[in-house]
């Protein structure tokens, strides 16, 4: 996603029309140890796909969807309340959760300033058999 020219070209030669985007960099831990990494991937590497989308998709958008998938972490520490809603503010504590942060908000501007068909979704962790070793 970092490749603005290949991810634009991925997305007209398959003429791609529904977008499932995870913006790829995670785990908190490495994005303390290497900011850096999370700031190129979720940040420029989303911005580089929605323009990729937005040129191809032009005006054309019946039939087409963005939907990035965010975190929870977005809205920082878990409250009192024990849950987060739609409502609950934002407030990023690591590279991590501020590089998911300021994708939302690229994905949000592209909503609203160019009419994007995108969606967010902020889902907490999932566990399975094959879930990073984090300690």
């Amino acid at each position: 996603m970092r490749d603005k020219a290949a991810v634009l070209k991925v997305v007209e030669r398959h003429e791609i029309t529904h977008v499932m985007h995870l913006a790829a960099e995670s785990h908190v831990d490495r994005s303390i140890s290497g900011p850096g990494d999370f700031i190129h991937t979720n940040i420029v590497g989303t911005f580089n796909l929605l323009e990729a989308c937005r040129g191809v998709w032009g005006s054309n958008l019946k039939g087409k969807r963005f939907h990035h998938v965010s975190t929870d972490e977005v809205y920082g520490s878990l409250g009192p309340t024990g849950f987060f809603t739609e409502q609950t503010p934002y407030a990023p504590n690591s590279p991590y959760s501020s590089s998911k942060a300021s994708s939302d908000m690229l994905v949000r501007a592209y909503f609203h300033t160019y009419g994007l068909p995108a969606v967010i979704t902020n889902c907490s962790n999932n566990y399975g058999p094959y879930q990073f070793p984090e300690s």
